[in-house]
């Protein structure tokens, strides 16, 4: 079980999740865009209905389910390689000591 508060150095890949356009004139709500197939360094790719939909991580506010809930992140925090996000979080832990 991944905690919330370490969701943005984990693999993605897996998570279903709704995404809300920031750049938008219109107050749009979340849309379900489906479940995340791969995780890039800037573009979630997801598949919903059999089709397969590219999103740039930057321009999006993106919300996870979990089983506790929903957790909702800005796209900027999770803009890198999946690996180099994870190495960040053994940083910031050995760090702390």
């Amino acid at each position: 079980m991944i905690s919330p508060k370490y969701l943005i150095y984990h693999d993605l890949i897996g998570f279903k999740v709704y995404a809300k356009a920031k750049f938008k004139k219109t107050n749009e709500g979340f849309l379900d865009i489906g479940s995340i197939i791969d995780d890039t360094q800037n573009l979630l790719i997801t598949i919903k209905n059999h089709e397969m939909k590219k999103y740039i991580k930057k321009d999006y506010i993106f919300r996870f389910v979990l089983k506790e809930g929903m957790l909702e992140v800005d796209g900027i925090n999770i803009i890198g390689i999946p690996e180099n996000r994870l190495r960040s979080l053994k940083k910031k832990k050995w760090l702390k000591k």
